[in-house]
């Protein structure tokens, strides 16, 4: 099995994304800390303020995240910071604000929690990966597998991959490393034979 880290344009733009997302969440948990302390439904000034810690540190993020955290490495933590915020937020109005409110905080905390799980796929698991049962590239959910036997054409260079299927539509991916010749003739080399033995099953 051969693993490379590639471009892909979706994930691209939704990295991009996750700043804004971070602070309309931030914005919101402003807003909703201060109906939680409206209705005076916290136990202490301690909880409203990891409360609004939770939503400060969401704003500074999504400012700031290329700088602060440009793998986002910590994004998981805050999503997850997020969440509880929410569900908190949600369970003390319970029986006290609106129920259309109350369900829009527990509608925010399962958003997050999509976030995510999505996210962790688009900043961490960009890498197509080619192995005997076909090529898989990376999507927000799972990754996409292009069987051998649809394949006509495979080929890595220095700076792209490009898949060709039978029906004559292609694929062109950036790629995110730097691979070392010896390595792209490997990688060359098993994609043909694979090509080539599926394209001897498939006749037989």
């Amino acid at each position: 099995m051969y693993k490379i880290a590639v471009k892909i344009e979706g994930i691209e733009r939704r990295k991009k994304s996750t700043g804004v997302l971070h602070i309309l969440a931030g914005l919101f948990l402003l807003i909703a800390t201060g109906t939680l302390v409206k209705y005076e439904a916290f136990s202490g000034y301690t909880q409203v303020f990891l409360l609004y810690g939770a939503a400060a540190t969401s704003l500074i993020y999504g400012l700031f995240r290329k700088r602060i955290d440009p793998i986002a490495k910590q994004n998981h933590w805050i999503r997850l910071i997020q969440f509880v915020a929410f569900a908190v937020i949600g369970i003390s109005l319970i029986n006290k604000a609106g129920t259309v409110s109350v369900i829009s905080y527990f509608l925010w905390a399962a958003v997050v929690v999509f976030l995510m799980f999505t996210e962790r796929k688009v900043f961490h698991d960009t890498d197509i990966l080619i192995k005997k049962e076909g090529i898989y590239i990376p999507g927000y959910f799972t990754n996409h597998q292009l069987p051998w036997h649809i394949i006509s054409e495979f080929i890595i260079r220095q700076d792209f991959v490009t898949i060709t299927r039978k029906n004559k539509s292609f694929v062109q991916l950036e790629l995110l490393q730097k691979i070392e010749k010896m390595e792209i003739d490997a990688i060359n080399e098993f994609a043909s034979n694979q090509i080539a033995q599926h394209l001897i099953e498939v006749n037989i």
